[in-house]
């Protein structure tokens, strides 16, 4: 097809001129005369479209959106007039019901098909154990035959739960979750209750049922499944009637039966570990530990005049491990972190075994208990170091396993040393470290339980160090003196080490005052108490010789008590004034009110005339040594209540 504009040869399918772009007219095509003026309407009305788009995007522009032009008309063909067809009216819709809740659609199913099947099979399995041991009883059964029995009914539920897995999901959990309880029961009864196999076998079938526990748990992704299995397992030896039910005494030639107790509960325990590894399911594992300890607690009041406290002590330690590792090992290997029952479950496995150890050996081996307690301490701390090596953002579970590596830390002092003073400065040591190291390291967490080390020692110091044996007491040259000035430094480095902190980040400004308030507080309190404890020393003396001279000690004691206080004010006062520490001048004036007020209120009345002379004397003199230090330094102080 030629182009009309170009004369140029084009395809004959060809609307447009590929050479030029003018359009091109078919041969066949008959331009009517009514064809260009339909061109025109439509060219027009399309312009006026364009117009009226940029008119509404200017406005939109301008954000004047509503003050767009009304649009302009656009000529529209009149059509030929036609009669209206009347259009039926629409029949309303109906009504929507509204659905009911999920909740009250599948409760009855939830209890029907899911709790029914749960504690139908819980219940087959407890009628499976007591079925066994009745046989076992009546001799219905040969001992052989029950286990077969036992292990045959395990693998067909196993086995029917593996056909139905697809078709009933939730008696596909149960069944084999009370397939695994059957193994258990038949497996603890094969060795421990009829001597059939030897031990090593059945451990081995043991090990193999607790593996395949956890790994069909895991397929089947079901705690269901995994709770009746660990009740079965746990069960097995209460329901076949292995405490108490026949005399069990430890075999001369090889392991005895309260030795492959202690294993089937630890192999039981290791695949509660597997599971626990790649699922956290909180109460799955607090119930595992639970029956842990119970089993372990009945095996102990079994056999405890035939075992050694080394051998329960070993049991109790390897479920403690294998329970650090159910709690702890799902968030260090995947980097999950922990909720406040995952830290839960780890303060109940350390308690228990910290308890029941404490228990055990606190008889045999008083002396060295602290030093377990120190074991246990290190081993969270290394925890804790292991985690936040692992990955960054195990750092929580970090500071968690830390935290309760410092409190056995601080509970080893006094488990060790007793209720003595040497606690306490063991205790004032411990948070002194701890502040430094909090900020060394920039761990906050260290520092608030430096806070809570501190106030454990202000109270021993208060409540049970300050009381001394007055007939054999020797001022200075006493435990409770070296309790005090070692608490009254760390108190100091504490608060030295708060005021590092704030310069640095402006954070324990607060804490660095009530640090120093402590360190002046006690160390009045230690002076007070020893001037006036000398004294009581000396009275005691002199009534039991039966010698005069008491009254006149008696006074002297209450002017040294005035004494030690305004002298100690007066020293703060000229170490602020020198040092230009305004809060210090404050509380020396503030401490140094008391004395006044003693000497006018109470020493005017009580004490003889020498004393009497003596304290007003000697607190004038102090009082105007202090008027004439503000004096002397008014241009540095300048003014108490103005400086900033």
């Amino acid at each position: 097809m030629l182009c009309p504009k170009c004369q140029r040869e084009n395809k004959p399918t060809a609307h447009f001129c590929i050479y030029c772009g003018s359009p091109l007219l078919t041969p066949q095509a008959e331009v009517t005369p009514e064809q260009p003026q339909a061109i025109e309407d439509e060219l027009r009305s399309l312009r006026e479209l364009v117009a009226q788009i940029t008119d509404r995007l200017d406005a939109l522009e301008r954000g004047q959106a509503a003050k767009v032009p009304a649009p302009r008309p656009i000529p529209v063909p009149v059509a030929p007039r036609q009669e209206a067809v009347p259009i039926p009216a629409e029949e309303a819709p109906p009504p929507k019901i509204k659905p009911p809740r999920a909740r009250d659609q599948e409760w009855e199913q939830i209890l029907g098909g899911n709790w029914l099947a749960r504690i139908g099979v819980l219940a087959l399995v407890f009628g499976v154990g007591f079925f066994l041991k009745f046989a076992f009883d009546n001799d219905w059964i040969g001992p052989t035959g029950q286990v077969i029995l036992g292990i045959i009914a395990g693998l067909v539920m196993l086995g029917l739960g593996y056909y139905w897995r697809k078709k009933y999901p939730i008696l596909t959990q149960v069944l084999s979750g009370g397939g695994i309880a059957v193994l258990y029961l038949s497996i603890f009864a094969s060795f421990a209750i009829y001597d059939l196999v030897h031990f090593y076998v059945a451990f081995a079938f043991l090990l193999l049922v607790s593996i395949a526990s956890a790994a069909l748990a895991l397929r089947y992704d079901s705690i269901a499944l995994a709770i009746i299995g660990i009740l079965g397992a746990f069960a097995a030896p209460f329901l076949l009637g292995f405490f108490g039910a026949k005399e069990l005494e430890l075999e001369a030639d090889g392991i005895g039966y309260a030795i492959q107790f202690l294993v089937y509960v630890i192999v039981v325990n290791i695949g509660v570990l597997i599971l626990s590894t790649f699922r956290n399911w909180r109460w799955f594992t607090l119930l595992a530990l639970i029956c842990a300890l119970i089993s372990f607690g009945a095996w102990y009041a079994e056999f405890n005049n035939d075992v050694g406290v080394a051998t329960a002590e070993i049991g109790i330690t390897l479920i403690f491990l294998i329970f650090v590792g159910a709690t702890t090992l799902f968030h260090i290997i995947w980097r999950r972190v922990p909720q406040a029952f995952d830290y839960a479950l780890m303060v109940i496995n350390a308690a228990a075994y910290f308890g029941i150890s404490l228990g055990l050996m606190w008889d045999d081996f008083r002396l060295w208990m602290g030093g377990f307690v120190l074991l246990i301490a290190i081993f969270y701390g290394a925890l804790s170091y292991v985690a936040l090596k692992q990955s960054a953002e195990n750092v929580r579970l970090s500071l968690f396993a830390l935290g309760i590596a410092l409190v056995f830390l601080t509970v080893a002092i006094p488990v060790q040393l007793g209720n003595t003073v040497w606690t306490t400065i063991v205790w004032a040591a411990e948070g002194a470290a701890l502040i430094w190291l909090s900020t060394v390291l920039r761990m906050a967490p260290l520092r608030w339980y430096s806070y809570a080390v501190f106030f454990i020692v202000a109270v021993r110091l208060l409540f049970f160090d300050t009381g001394v044996t007055v007939r054999t007491f020797q001022p200075i040259l006493n435990e409770r003196f070296l309790a005090f000035v070692v608490s009254i430094a760390a108190f100091y480095a504490a608060g030295y080490f708060s005021l590092r902190e704030r310069k640095s980040s402006g954070q324990g400004g607060i804490a660095a005052a009530v640090f120093l308030i402590a360190a002046n507080f006690f160390s009045i309190w230690i002076i007070s108490f020893e001037v006036w404890n000398y004294f009581d020393s000396r009275i005691y003396a002199l009534k039991s010789s039966q010698l005069p001279g008491i009254e006149g000690l008696q006074n002297a004691q209450n002017l040294s008590l005035t004494a030690v206080w305004a002298v100690y004010a007066v020293i703060g006062l000229v170490v602020g004034i020198v040092k230009r520490w305004r809060y210090l001048r404050l509380g020396a004036l503030a401490l140094l009110v008391v004395p006044i007020a003693k000497v006018f209120v109470y020493d005017v009345f009580k004490l003889e005339m020498a004393y009497r002379i003596g304290a007003f004397i000697g607190l004038g003199v102090l009082l105007l040594v202090s008027a004439y230090l503000y004096q002397r330094y008014s241009k540095i102080i300048r003014g108490v209540f103005i400086e900033k």
